[in-house]
């Protein structure tokens, strides 16, 4: 009786262990997103507290992936850059693991789905140069890994940190680009005039636009706006 008391509590224990490491995963995760956005309102505010306060009220702090999603694809020549560093990074990563004979399917998964975003992302901004340099340091990876040297143990440390160097490369591509996450618009309003910016809310009656120019909210009638059409 004792014995079986033992597995049982050995096995509740581990079933503790589990959830907790769930747990605290997803917590690091719900942390990351939220400095995402935070950094993502400052930058797009021009680190103007006000106005990032004012932008708060606009965002539904559910939808962080559609503010990563928009914001990854509307800062196209950051976007690849920081695809270039992390990129050669996920590669040594993958190869490390297929040595160790420690690979699953997911990882090839996510490498398979990195390249194709930053082929997409060279083909689209013909950046020939960015494609150059990620062939180049990927290839110097993978030669200082074959090879025993003091730059190796350094390499296999970084390589093991894969997500921390995903979240460095979201962190700055958050605070460094003030590229907003929906498009430009041009709006028409009743009176004639224009106004260039982009649309954060509608809210029946209103409409709330961030400006282009000096990132100011300004808080329309939606009656009054008469036609919107996307800045190319």
């Amino acid at each position: 009786m004792p014995k079986a008391s033992e597995g049982g509590s050995g096995e509740g224990t581990s079933g503790k262990d589990g959830s907790g490491k769930g747990g605290s995963g997803a917590n690091v995760l719900a942390l990351g997103g939220l400095l995402f956005l935070l950094l993502r309102l400052l930058a797009v505010a021009h680190y103007d507290w006000h106005v990032a306060f004012a932008l708060a009220d606009t965002v539904n702090f559910d939808d962080v992936i559609g503010v990563v999603v928009g914001t990854f694809l509307g800062a196209g020549g950051l976007a690849a850059i920081i695809l270039a560093l992390v990129l050669p990074v996920a590669v040594v990563h993958h190869f490390r693991r297929l040595r160790e004979r420690d690979w699953k399917p997911h990882h090839l998964v996510m490498l398979a789905v990195l390249i194709g975003v930053f082929v997409a992302a060279v083909i689209t901004l013909r950046d020939w140069v960015t494609l150059l340099v990620v062939l180049a340091i990927s290839t110097l990876f993978l030669v200082v890994l074959l090879r025993q040297g003091p730059a190796r143990p350094w390499l296999e440390k970084a390589s093991a940190h894969l997500g921390v160097t995903v979240w460095l490369g979201l962190f700055a591509l958050a605070g460094l680009t003030d590229t907003v996450w929906v498009p430009e618009q041009r709006l028409t309003l009743k009176d004639g005039a224009t106004l260039d910016g982009y649309v954060m809310d509608v809210h029946s009656p209103y409409t709330q636009v961030l400006t282009a120019r000096g990132r100011e909210i300004r808080i329309l009638m939606s009656q009054d706006v008469v036609a919107r059409s996307e800045e190319s």
